[in-house]
């Protein structure tokens, strides 16, 4: 045994998980000797550091399989520069990256959650993708593009060090997020340093502060894995649980489990500020801001009390690849709740092949559209808005909707954290299958009889 595996043993860890929580860790050391020695220096110095250090990381972590993102590399360098104006790059690319990680799913899944080669991998291929796609939309008129890609398109392709740098940069290498080529060239110009040319000071204190509370998601998720493990579920200790102690295990168990994603978020958040990434110009009281590498957004993933803030503060950067390379480029399928679901789906594949993944995404999509109809029905009915933004009703509403997302966010965990259908069908089972049945049976009854009660007040005769 080594030394990696005797830590992890003593400190209750998975070795696998361990080797990539101290990749991401090395950020701050690498993080240090950027801003001292390097971040002045000239571009390609730049490029050459990062992608020394994250050689290295990426060899701790997976060893050979490293020449899986050698391949990614080279075959984003092949696909910008000979493929970039082609109307079809954007199925190449997605097949080809996207492809290559199926593969590599397919021959290393096993009956638990696995952590090798394809857990840096699929950030990769996100990252890729996002590049060979940017790099096209920089060959589209500019007046056919809108949001994102007006600011993330790319005249001018990048060289094969430059792709090299941005795919191991080593805060995002390991976890994520996926940020555009474009940002990255900003950072490593300089232009998120100080008027002086120096690395701003204010991204120490917030470095410590993402590094803080990523410490602090690693406890819970510690804790909660001690308390509650996945085996839990399929124990008579669980199944003679009352229903509603079945439930309230389940969410904190899924609580607890989502804090390990978190954890991973912040780290490399941290050590990324600490580097000088993640500048986002200044707030109105001429403050830094530095949210350009977030992942995570603490305070809407702990008091979001809806469906919308909760995915919207969690897996930042995945959620904004999915709406600019996914949704936005399915129009042709002429309807947004199929693109949705499309979109869904491609996230579902995205993480592997088990059914219980495109079931959370299934459940995912199904919540947001009862929510949304929800959210037609309030005005309809006479009075309620009024009453519910009431300042002595508005806790009670919160609490409401809180309890509401985090239950049945849990239930559907199920299927995703216990992974395989034989582990999660007895436990969803004894539960009843209650958050199925609340989206697919009750709310749609529900929602038919409250469009009856209170129809869309007719138009207004126009008057002349």
């Amino acid at each position: 045994m080594g030394v990696v595996s005797d830590l992890a043993e003593a400190v209750n860890f998975n070795e696998d998980g361990l080797r990539l929580l101290l990749c991401i860790l090395a950020s701050y050391p690498f993080g240090a000797i950027y801003r001292t020695f390097f971040y002045n220096k000239s571009v390609s110095t730049q490029h050459i550091f990062f992608i020394i250090t994250g050689v290295l990381m990426y060899l701790f972590n997976s060893g050979l399989a490293i020449l899986h993102t050698f391949f990614a590399i080279g075959a984003a360098y092949v696909l910008i520069h000979y493929f970039a104006n082609n109307k079809n790059l954007v199925y190449i690319a997605h097949g080809t990256f996207m492809g290559h990680l199926l593969v590599g799913y397919w021959f290393s899944e096993s009956e638990e959650y696995d952590i090798n080669w394809t857990t840096p991998y699929c950030i990769m291929v996100l990252r890729m993708i996002g590049l060979c796609l940017d790099v096209h939309d920089g060959t589209v008129d500019i007046k056919k593009l809108s949001g994102d890609a007006l600011k993330n398109n790319i005249k001018t392709p990048p060289s094969l060090l430059e792709i090299a740098a941005y795919a191991f940069y080593i805060p995002f290498t390991m976890a994520g997020p996926v940020v555009p080529l474009n940002y990255f060239r900003q950072y490593v110009a300089g232009q998120h340093l100080t008027k002086e040319g120096t690395v701003r000071g204010s991204s120490l204190m917030v470095s410590i502060r993402r590094f803080i509370a990523g410490v602090v998601f690693c406890v819970l998720n510690q804790w909660g894995s001690f308390w509650i493990s996945n085996a839990f579920f399929n124990t008579s200790d669980y199944y003679n649980l009352q229903f509603i102690y079945k439930v309230t295990w389940t969410t904190i168990w899924f609580r607890s489990s989502f804090y390990k994603y978190g954890a991973c978020w912040l780290l490399g958040e941290g050590g990324s500020i600490l580097a000088g990434m993640g500048y986002m110009g200044k707030d109105a009281e001429g403050k830094d801001l530095w949210h350009g590498a977030r992942n995570i957004n603490i305070r809407g993933f702990f008091l979001g009390s809806d469906y919308n803030s909760v995915v919207e503060s969690f897996n930042i950067g995945t959620n904004t690849f999915a709406k600019n390379h996914v949704f936005k480029r399915l129009r042709f399928l002429g309807n947004k709740t199929v693109s949705q679901a499309a979109t869904l789906m491609y996230l579902a594949m995205w993480h592997g092949y088990h059914v219980g993944y495109f079931l959370l995404f299934a459940y995912e999509m199904l919540s947001m559209m009862s929510q949304d109809q929800l959210y037609s029905i309030i005005p309809r009915v006479p009075g309620l808005r009024a009453s519910l933004d009431k300042w002595y009703v508005k806790p009670f509403t919160w609490l409401f909707g809180k309890v509401i997302i985090t239950t049945t966010m849990g239930f559907a965990f199920l299927t995703f954290g216990l992974i395989k259908t034989k582990y999660w069908w007895d436990p969803l089972i004894a539960q009843y299958a209650w958050g199925y049945i609340l989206y697919i049976v009750i709310w749609p009854i529900t929602f038919q009889i409250l469009k009856k009660m209170f129809p869309k007040p007719k138009e207004a005769k126009k008057i002349d």
